[in-house]
């Protein structure tokens, strides 16, 4: 019985990837009117079918080479699948994001991913011990600069020109004196962002919880300040004080509730280092993923995934491992591509087509 509703399932999948080709090919419908098929893909890839996504996204550009939104998703979802352990090179996932910017140079959203893809080459390279990487961090700084020519204010770009340049030294392509002009340029923007600029030049030995105390003090009822004292908090191993800032954050502003995924995961990892408290530990992780869970019903299924993972993970540190093994097997009916990394899925990678990705990403910090 199992080995025939495997092969109609099979064939049922069989079927809806050829309707979707059908729809895809040349950009028209099997009725012969238009259709978008990075939209189609991106809603492939969400729910489940990162690889179908890519296939439908080839399929169309073989046609049309010149479809900048078709090159765009083709690149993230490669990385989507990259982040599975699937065999894609990072390599040709810079280049179809590079394709996609010099197809639409004014594009935000592309421009901010392809610096965001060539960092992430840059990173992986220093993780394999490979330290020369002077050419590809000018190439990142390039496209991040790029995005400011459209948008001077964009925030997440200012934020990772700030970081990588005030971090890495010099002969890894760093340049302190750039990151100084860029926090001004933030600063003039957002003083309240450009705070989020300043804590990468500070000394080495200052304090980022005394810091964020500070500017809290300074900045009543601001949201993004509590956020980040929060995450701050979180940076000391304190995860009762960083829940408490964090749910103020998320009161305060709501499209904050992704800083609801770094708290779980921070009680979860704490867990895991922490056996005589893990059991409280794994109880703070599953009410922060919940309250997440239940602030973002319409989450993509990719992200949704991503959390039932990490609520599987959390559970079985609890000792539940047949609960554990009910919220893993949510996780791989929502996404069997979904994310196997350790780090909260990064927004540019999971934002609809046409829409600009908002919040801020950080490289050197865990939270």
């Amino acid at each position: 019985m199992k080995t025939k509703r495997k092969k109609i399932k099979n064939m049922m999948s069989a079927y809806f990837l050829a309707g979707i080709l059908c729809l895809s090919f040349a950009f028209l419908s099997c009725t012969g009117q238009k259709t978008d098929v990075a939209q189609q893909a991106y809603d492939l890839r969400i729910s489940g079918h990162v690889d179908s996504a890519i296939t439908v996204l080839n399929v169309a550009l073989e046609s049309d080479p010149g479809n900048a939104e078709a090159w765009y998703e083709l690149a993230r979802a490669k990385h989507h699948a990259l982040l599975a352990g699937q065999k894609y090179e990072i390599s040709e996932i810079v280049a179809n994001a590079s394709e996609a910017s010099v197809l639409k140079p004014g594009n935000v959203a592309y421009g901010y991913y392809e610096g965001s893809i060539k960092f992430l080459d840059v990173y992986m390279d220093l993780m394999r011990g490979n330290e020369d990487v002077k050419e590809k961090m000018f190439a990142s700084n390039k496209a991040f600069e790029r995005v400011l020519e459209t948008d001077a204010c964009y925030v997440p770009a200012l934020i990772t020109l700030i970081e990588i340049n005030a971090m890495l030294p010099e002969e890894m392509g760093g340049d302190y004196t750039k990151a100084e002009t860029y926090v001004t340029q933030l600063n003039e923007c957002s003083p309240v962002d450009g705070l989020k600029g300043q804590v990468f030049l500070l000394p080495e030995d200052a304090s980022l919880l005394e810091f964020w105390q500070a500017a809290y003090e300074a900045n009543p009822g601001e949201a993004t300040v509590a956020e980040e004292l929060g995450r701050a908090w979180l940076m000391e191993g304190d995860v009762k004080n960083g829940r408490k800032f964090i749910e103020e954050a998320v009161s305060l502003d709501p499209d904050k509730s992704s800083a609801l995924i770094d708290l779980g995961r921070a009680a979860a990892m704490f867990a895991m280092r922490d056996p005589e408290n893990a059991k409280s530990l794994a109880v703070d992780a599953l009410a922060a993923i919940q309250q997440y869970l239940d602030m973002n019903p319409d989450a993509p299924g990719s992200i949704k995934a991503y959390v039932y993972r990490m609520m599987a993970r959390a559970i079985k540190i609890s000792g539940n491992e047949s609960k554990a093994e009910e919220y893993g097997a949510k996780a791989e009916e929502l996404d069997p591509f979904g994310s196997r990394a350790s780090g909260s899925p990064s927004e540019y990678l999971y934002v609809a087509p046409g829409v600009v990705p908002e919040n801020t990403q950080y490289f050197s910090r865990p939270f």
